[in-house]
């Protein structure tokens, strides 16, 4: 047992005992990750790994927020706030410890519960990286290692209807695995999906919400709803292109189709296909422009137009 006034000694007798070796090479990764929502637990496994020839020591708090912390911040890079467990825990006066010994190659793997130490009130994307602090926290000075960074999805969860949709879609997105294709690849593999009738990989690498709001319209009327009801309009947009009476050029059939042209900057794209459809005595040709923008190494297809060519007498 210590007290925080002999923790700052403490964290320079850790600093003497592992003067000689390097720090463990310190890293985080989801455990067992899943489908999370604003309450849902979320666990993160932590390794700290002996990576030099020499032995490594540290401390390891029993109460863990002396021995880590987790930075946090949502897609404008705001921070977190931390959960108000980890604030009263940190509060103590008093910590036992026990002193961790790694020899060259050993590595030290614990897992801990990222909503104990952070609060996500509302859906969205964001950036964990954790600190380990090898003396003990004892103040913002303490010496500490950062780990890697980890990119964690937070999904609308308002009624169990939803949830298990959005479960549903997670998985079916996981199943099919996108694969890191280019723009011209992207608006074949969406048109060659529709040719098949597969509404899932059809529906792969298209944004439904930036498709939904290019109409100036929809738009506007997207952006006073709250967070469920834009989740419930989207789901609705979604059934209503799988339906029969689906009247947007988006969802129509080609007989064949031929990339005429492709460019894009390394966020921003457009490709230019031709789409043939055959009636009984013409060929109907039609021209589109699919806009396509990055987000997370992907190519998405956000927004799109059409141009109808001079028919063809077959």
């Amino acid at each position: 047992m210590i007290s925080r006034r002999l923790s700052v000694f403490l964290s320079a007798l850790v600093v003497v005992l592992g003067a000689h070796g390097q720090e463990p090479a310190f890293s985080i990764r989801l455990h067992n990750e899943q489908i999370y929502f604003a309450d849902s637990p979320i666990d993160v496994e932590l390794a700290l790994r002996n990576e030099s020839a020499e032995t490594q020591r540290f401390r390891l708090a029993d109460s863990r927020v002396f021995s880590f912390a987790f930075d946090a911040r949502d897609a404008n890079n705001r921070r977190v706030s931390n959960a108000n467990d980890f604030t009263i825990r940190r509060l103590s006066n008093q910590v036992f410890y026990r002193t961790v010994t790694l020899e060259p190659g050993e590595e030290l793997t614990l897992t801990e519960r990222l909503t104990d130490y952070v609060s996500f009130e509302r859906s969205g994307t964001y950036t964990v990286s954790a600190v380990f602090y090898p003396g003990m926290y004892d103040s913002p000075e303490s010496e500490s290692l950062v780990s890697n960074t980890i990119t964690l999805t937070i999904r609308p969860g308002f009624t169990e209807e939803t949830r298990q949709d959005e479960q549903f879609r997670a998985a079916v997105e996981r199943q099919l695995q996108r694969q890191r294709l280019s723009p011209d690849e992207v608006v074949s593999y969406m048109l060659l999906a529709r040719q098949q009738d597969n509404w899932e990989r059809f529906f792969l690498y298209l944004n439904l919400e930036q498709l939904y709001r290019q109409d100036d319209a929809r738009d506007r009327a997207f952006r006073r709803l709250s967070e469920e009801q834009q989740l419930a309009v989207l789901r609705d947009f979604r059934e209503e292109l799988m339906g029969d009476a689906a009247d947007t050029t988006l969802v129509l059939v080609p007989d064949r189709f031929e990339i005429i042209e492709t460019r894009y900057t390394p966020t921003e794209g457009a490709v230019v296909a031709e789409l043939d459809f055959m009636f009984e005595q013409f060929r109907e040709i039609k021209r589109y422009t699919y806009r396509l923008q990055r987000r997370n190494g992907f190519w998405e297809i956000i927004a799109y137009n059409v141009v109808n060519l001079a028919n063809e007498a077959r």
